[in-house]
C-alpha cells in the first residue's frame, strides 16, 4: 500500500483563507477519494489547511512523523508559495503539487507559483494540473505515487548477497558506496556454506511436507535417477527453508545468490529457490515475493525490487538467448528459473503450477537438482535494467508482449529451461544495441511512466527504447 499525506494550502490572509477553507477542504477530500479508490493508496489528511508560516512548519514535522512515501500538496486556490517552500524544505518524502481545472479561481497560478518557489531553491517538486478524478491526471499522479514509494521504501532496506561474483559477470557485482549513496539500500554479505550448513538442520517432516506439494500441484515432476531425484530435489528444498530462514534472521528485503559454479557443480542448483522466493505463494500458503536474483547478480536484484515496489507484482529474470527473426520474438530463457506466477498470472497457484515441469538439470552443471519448466503467459510486459555506465547508473527500458508458442519451440533453445517469447514493440536491433547486459527483467503491464519518473527522483539517466 502506497501511503501519501496530502497537505493543503490557502491564502496567507485569515479573511481569505476562512472564505476559501471550505473549498480547499472539498478539494483534499476529492483527492483522497479518487486515490484510495485505487485500491493501491493510503490517504492521510493534514490536520490544518496551512494558511501561515507556523502551520507550514507544524504540518511538515507531523508528515514526517507519519513518514508517507509521497507528500501531496494541494494547492486548489493562490496560496502564499512560501509555505509551500517551506514544506517542501522539511519533509524527506518526493512532494507532488497539484491543483484542479477551475476558471473561477487561480489554482493554476498557485501552482506554478508553488512549484516555482520550491524548485528555486533547490528542491524538488512535480506538478499536475487536472481534476484528479479524470484518469489522464489520475494516471500521472498514480505513475508519480508508484515511483515515489520505491524511492522511499528502498532506503534503509537490505541486500542479502549470498556468495559473491558469478562466472566472471561484471555487471552483477555490487557497489555498497553508490547503493547506500543513491539509493539508500545496505549491502550485506553472507557466505553460501550457511545455505549448506542450515539445510542439514531442516526438519524432514517439513521437506516431505514440501515435497508432497509440489508432486500434487505441478505438471509433471521428471525423475532421471541421476540429476533429479526425490533425494535430490528434497536436498532443493532443504536450501529454499535455509535461506529463508537466513533472510528472516538477517532481515534481508531482497537477495541474490551465486549458485554457479559452487553450489550447482558440487550440490545442487538453487533453480527452486530462485522460483519460490520470488512467487506470492509456497507450499506455506500466501507470502510476499521476495526478490531474488541468479547468479549474485545485485544490479538485477536491484532492478526487480524497484520493479516489484513500483507495481505490487513478481518481477523477471530472463537471460538473453537470441532473436528469431521468423517468429519476430526474442527468446528469452533462465539457466533454470523464474518466479511461475508468471506462468498463468492467477492467483491461484495450482493454475500456474499445472502449467509447470520439474526437471533434470543439464550436464552442464555437475551439482544435481531440477530447472523449473514453463513457457510465460502471453501479456504485455515492460522490460528494464539498471546498469552502470563509467561509474554512473543508467536505466534503461523497452516494451513488448509475451507470445504463446507451441511446447515444441523449447527444443530450439534449452527445452528444459523456462521461456518468455516476446514481441518488442521496438526495433530487435535497436534492444540489441542499446542494452547494456545478458540479464534482462520485466513486470506484466505498462510501468514505464513509473520508472522513469523514480529514475528522475534519483538523478538516473533513463532511456526508453523507442
Amino acid at each position: 500500500m502506497i501511503r501519501v499525506t496530502v497537505i493543503s494550502f490557502s491564502d496567507g490572509r485569515k479573511r481569505v483563507h476562512d472564505e476559501l477553507e471550505p473549498y480547499i477542504a472539498k478539494q483534499a477530500e476529492r483527492i483522497r477519494a479518487s486515490l484510495e479508490s485505487t485500491g493501491e493508496v493510503q490517504v492521510r489528511l493534514a490536520e490544518s489547511i496551512v494558511w501561515n508560516n507556523a502551520l507550514a512548519k507544524s504540518e511538515a514535522i507531523a508528515c514526517l512523523a507519519d513518514y508517507p512515501d509521497a507528500v501531496i500538496l494541494n494547492i486548489p486556490v493562490f496560496a502564499f508559495p512560501n509555505f509551500a517552500m517551506i514544506v517542501a524544505s522539511l519533509v524527506t518524502a518526493p512532494c507532488l503539487a497539484i491543483a484542479p481545472v477551475n476558471g473561477k479561481l487561480p489554482g493554476l497560478g498557485g501552482l506554478q507559483a508553488a512549484t516555482n518557489a520550491i524548485r528555486q531553491v533547490g528542491f524538488k517538486c512535480d506538478k499536475v494540473w487536472g481534476n484528479i478524478d479524470e484518469h489522464t491526471t489520475l494516471d500521472k499522479v498514480m505513475s508519480f505515487l508508484r515511483a515515489a514509494h520505491a524511492v522511499t521504501q528502498l532506503k534503509g532496506q537490505v541486500y542479502g548477497l549470498i556468495g559473491g561474483r558469478s562466472i566472471g559477470m561484471a555487471s552483477g557485482a555490487v557497489n555498497p558506496d553508490a547503493w547506500m549513496r543513491i539509493f539508500g539500500v545496505d549491502a550485506d554479505h553472507v557466505d553460501q556454506s550457511e545455505i549448506l550448513r542450515r539445510a542439514e538442520h531442516v526438519d524432514p517432516e517439513r521437506v516431505e511436507a514440501a515435497l508432497s506439494w509440489l508432486a500434487q500441484n505441478v505438471r509433471a515432476i521428471h525423475y532421471d535417477g541421476d540429476k533429479l531425484t526425490p533425494e535430490s530435489l528434497k536436498m532443493q528444498i532443504r536450501c529454499y527453508m535455509a535461506t529463508k530462514e537466513l533472510i528472516e534472521e538477517r532481515h534481508f528485503d531482497f537477495v541474490g545468490v551465486k549458485c554457479h559454479y559452487d553450489l550447482s557443480e558440487y550440490y545442487v542448483t538453487q533453480c527452486l529457490a530462485a522460483a519460490l522466493f520470488n512467487d506470492p505463494y509456497d507450499w506455506d500458503g500466501s507470502k510476499k515475493p521476495v526478490i531474488y536474483s541468479c547468479e549474485a547478480d545485485a544490479d538485477g536484484a536491484l532492478t526487480m525490487q524497484i520493479m516489484n515496489l513500483v507495481s505490487n507484482k513478481p518481477a523477471l529474470f530472463f537471460d538473453f538467448r537470441h532473436y528469431d527473426k521468423e517468429a519476430c520474438v526474442f527468446v528469452f530463457c533462465n539457466c533454470g528459473s523464474m518466479s511461475t506466477w508468471y506462468a498463468a498470472r492467477s492467483s491461484k497457484p495450482e493454475t500456474n503450477l499445472k502449467k509447470v515441469s520439474l526437471h533434470p538439470i543439464i550436464s552442464k552443471y555437475g551439482g544435481k537438482g531440477c530447472h523449473v519448466q514453463y513457457i510465460a503467459d502471453r501479456g504485455e510486459m515492460t522490460l528494464g535494467r539498471l546498469t552502470r555506465v563509467g561509474g554512473e547508473y543508467k536505466m534503461t527500458l523497452f516494451r513488448g508482449r509475451l507470445k504463446s508458442f507451441p511446447e515444441e519451440k523449447l527444443q530450439e533453445s534449452c527445452s528444459v529451461w523456462p521461456h518468455g517469447f516476446l514481441e518488442p514493440y521496438v526495433d530487435p536491433w535497436r534492444v540489441i544495441e542499446g542494452y547494456d547486459c545478458n540479464h534482462v527483467h520485466g513486470i506484466y503491464g505498462d510501468y514505464v511512466d513509473a520508472l522513469v519518473k523514480f529514475c528522475e527522483l534519483k538523478d538516473i539517466q533513463c532511456e526508453v527504447l523507442s
